[in-house]
């Protein structure tokens, strides 16, 4: 279905309303925050990849470094739940239809519980998917997780 809504419209408009100074950078597809990093010319540490979990209370962002690998356990410990996977696609088909699939931000659309890893504090601005494979948004790291209301913990792999 046609809407005429681009995918990171949510995105950019959750950032507006909550007066987020934001920079939008359009860049050549890409399928993983790795690559991403790698297009944009950035260390992928300051460049976040958001996993959706699936939990018994419903989806969970969790939002590591590009380089950083998930531990599940990590995330099973902060969540409180033994029951805590990563979503297939076929999950997530239909769970975000403003975003494309593999490119959902830590923010936007629907409302899920956010977890941040701590690593990404170590930049002061952070990039991030924007609700597609071809476009990015750059902000402060102290505002993803203020507009997020995102908890902040470590999530990845040592």
């Amino acid at each position: 279905m046609l809407t005429g809504h681009q995918p990171a419209d949510a995105l950019i408009d959750l950032l507006r309303r909550e007066h987020v100074a934001y920079e939008l950078i359009p860049h050549h597809h890409t399928e993983t925050a790795l690559a991403e990093a790698s297009t944009l010319g950035l260390d992928p540490h300051q460049v976040a990849k958001t996993l959706i979990l699936t939990t018994p209370f419903g989806f969970v962002r969790a939002v590591l470094p590009a380089s950083d690998r998930l531990d599940l356990e990590k995330a099973r410990q902060t969540l409180n739940t033994s029951e805590v996977e990563l979503a297939t696609e076929e999950t997530l088909v239909g769970a975000y239809p403003e975003f494309e699939l593999g490119a959902v931000p830590p923010m936007g659309g629907a409302y899920d519980r956010v977890l941040v890893d701590r690593r990404l504090f170590e930049s002061t601005f952070i990039v991030l998917d924007a609700g597609t494979h071809d476009e990015s948004v750059r902000l402060r790291t102290g505002d993803l997780l203020s507009v997020a209301e995102a908890e902040v913990g470590d999530l990845a792999l040592e």
